[in-house]
């Protein structure tokens, strides 16, 4: 390593305000090449002593500095020469008397050396953390030599008094004043900045406070379950405040990495990370360069332990849709992990869809920016469209969050507008049918799907709903039922449907009526332990007791289940066969008063 690299070559033992000196300018240094930051134990220490005696140096800087502001000149008047003020507490953001340790966000007219020493050093903690954990610090006996001291210095006197950590060794201790200072910046973030720079301030040092807790409880587990009270709360008071949102990323990385550990769920955290911030952010480049930064780094701990995590595909592709040519490469490394046997033919017709979602996200932020045309005004088509009902459904399925959600609800009026769509998809619907899975993980779709098959495989609505393609459909949702019933506890809302469909298939097949009777009168005779409340047992049994009653009259029950078209939509009043509209007419002439 040469001095040409940035970095000084020390060979030889140095002083403690040589040390001093030298750890000012390698800070400033690293403020600006974060990449030099694992020379420091190079450039400072030919022997681990010099780290030890940098880590003990750090505690004092960090924990130890002044509260009282540093001396300050001020103008004696016209016969006096310049005095030095008598230096004040320093305050907190918000204007308060600072009540505890001094730390970056405490404000001061001017700063004493030691403070100064604070910020240099919390701008290096957490690579300086990395880099001494890397380190073998030889013998971590708790000696007497293992004492911080500065000789004579009002820093040596008030670490003097400190607590039983002071019988911890170096490394250790180093941590456990890295953690008590995060914790101090974390409750400091709370307090109401009176600048707006400080608010930002607030934001970084929040940012950089949580990667040094994530970093602290990587080292030492134990510390787990002392920062994750802390981590939740301030999760807790920023997931609704988008201004914040890049604190929420290392918080996430916090909780994927200790979130088992704790035994906490997480769920909240990626359904804000993945699903809220993307469709909420897309907009914002740096976000957008965060999150994907953060899902190439974890990309096989997601899938392991965030198994919801490629259900969020279509919020993250919002940021692609915005800003293709910046975020290629980093989707050529993301896509891969967003595709399972589930996600991948939605996820490739969402990349066809890509022009459209682009097109649908600046229509989301001009609406938001253009007030509502007034009727008869030249206002924007594509605006209108936006809002316009008709077309609402459109737009909120290309701008959904979630994968397989806002289609379920269009299923049935798709089909009540093109029934025959049931025959020509009758194979992937019964597969989807048949499948018990998608009962948990898709409860809305299953429902929808069940009902649509029950109502509108019939001849009625298309000549080619054959017999043995009823009877088909009809085993299928039977061996469902069964399945469901004679294990677990299903819903009320799936158990229903399933009932209802066999017994519509039924009734336009009279061969499979015995087979739904039997499984009916089962549920009479109070057949029903799979129900999990006594609600679910009324609505079950009443279910059953109806269709039951009405599969007894074969004529019957395929005229209710299944009503000719007239029955369901009657036009009397436009018939002309029919001597309602003749009345009608009469009526209208005798009524009108003209």
């Amino acid at each position: 390593m040469h001095e040409g690299d940035g970095c000084d070559v020390v060979s030889r033992e140095i002083g403690e305000e040589e040390l001093q000196k030298f750890y000012c300018r390698i800070t400033k240094q690293l403020m600006g090449k974060e990449h030099v930051c694992v020379c420091v134990c190079v450039c400072v220490c030919v022997c681990v002593d010099h780290v030890t005696l940098l880590s003990k140096r750090l505690v004092d800087w960090l924990r130890y500095a002044s509260v009282q502001q540093g001396g300050v000149a001020s103008s004696g008047g016209f016969f006096t020469g310049p005095r030095i003020r008598q230096p004040g507490p320093v305050v907190e953001l918000d204007g308060c008397v600072c009540g505890d340790f001094f730390t970056v966000l405490c404000v001061s007219q001017a700063f004493s050396d030691d403070q100064w020493m604070n910020l240099y050093s919390f701008s290096l903690l957490r690579h300086w953390l990395i880099t001494y954990h890397n380190v073998t610090d030889g013998n971590n006996s708790t000696d007497a030599d293992d004492r911080s001291e500065v000789d004579g210095s009002v820093v040596s006197m008030v670490s003097a008094t400190s607590s039983s950590s002071r019988l911890l060794p170096p490394k250790e201790r180093l941590r456990e004043k890295s953690f008590q200072y995060c914790q101090r910046l974390i409750e400091q973030s709370d307090r109401k900045a009176l600048k707006r720079t400080d608010t930002e301030l607030q934001k970084a040092c929040l940012v950089e406070a949580v990667r040094i807790l994530d970093g602290v409880c990587v080292e030492d587990a134990g510390c787990v379950y002392r920062a994750f009270p802390c981590v939740k709360s301030l999760f807790g008071r920023l997931n609704s405040d988008l201004s914040c949102s890049r604190v929420l990323l290392p918080i996430a990385q916090f909780y994927l990495n200790h979130g088992e550990t704790a035994a906490v769920d997480s769920e909240c955290v990626w359904r804000c990370v993945f699903g809220v911030l993307p469709a909420e952010c897309f907009n914002d480049p740096y976000l957008a360069h965060e999150t994907l930064s953060f899902i190439r780094a974890n990309q096989l701990q997601l899938h392991s332990s965030v198994p919801l995590y490629t259900h969020y595909f279509p919020s993250l592709l919002k940021f692609l849709a915005w800003d293709s040519p910046g975020l290629v490469s980093d989707y050529v490394d993301v896509l891969p992990s967003l595709v399972t046997a589930g996600t991948a033919v939605e996820l490739l017709h969402s990349l066809l869809d890509l022009p459209c979602l682009t097109a649908a996200l600046t229509l989301q932020l001009r609406s938001a920016c253009f007030p509502v045309s007034e009727p008869g005004g030249r206002g924007l088509s594509s605006l209108e469209a936006f809002r316009s009902p008709a077309h609402r459904g459109l737009f909120l399925f290309l701008l959904r969050g979630e994968a397989g959600s806002v289609f379920s609800h269009h299923l049935l009026k798709l089909c009540k507008l093109h029934p025959s769509l049931v025959v020509d998809q009758s194979r992937e619907l019964l597969e989807f049918a048949g499948t018990t899975t998608n009962i948990h993980s898709k409860e809305d779709l299953y429902t929808h799907v069940v009902w649509v098959l029950g109502e509108y495989l019939s001849v009625s609505f298309d000549s080619r709903c054959s017999v043995d393609l009823v009877t088909s459909c009809f085993e299928a949702l039977e061996a469902v039922l069964f399945e469901i019933t004679s294990s677990g506890s299903p819903s009320p809302r799936v158990v229903t449907s399933l009932l209802s469909a066999l017994a519509k298939l039924a009734s336009r097949s009279h061969d499979l009526i015995p087979r739904v009777s039997l499984f009916l009168s089962k549920l009479r005779s109070g057949a029903v332990s799979w129900c999990g409340s006594e609600e679910d047992v009324v609505a079950v049994v009443t279910r059953g007791e109806e269709l039951w009653s009405l599969l007894k009259l074969p004529s019957v029950a395929l005229s209710v289940l299944t009503p000719p078209s007239l029955a369901t939509s009657p036009r009397w009043h436009r018939d002309a066969n029919a001597t309602l509209p003749p009345r009608l007419r009469t009526l209208t002439g005798l009524t009108d008063t003209r």
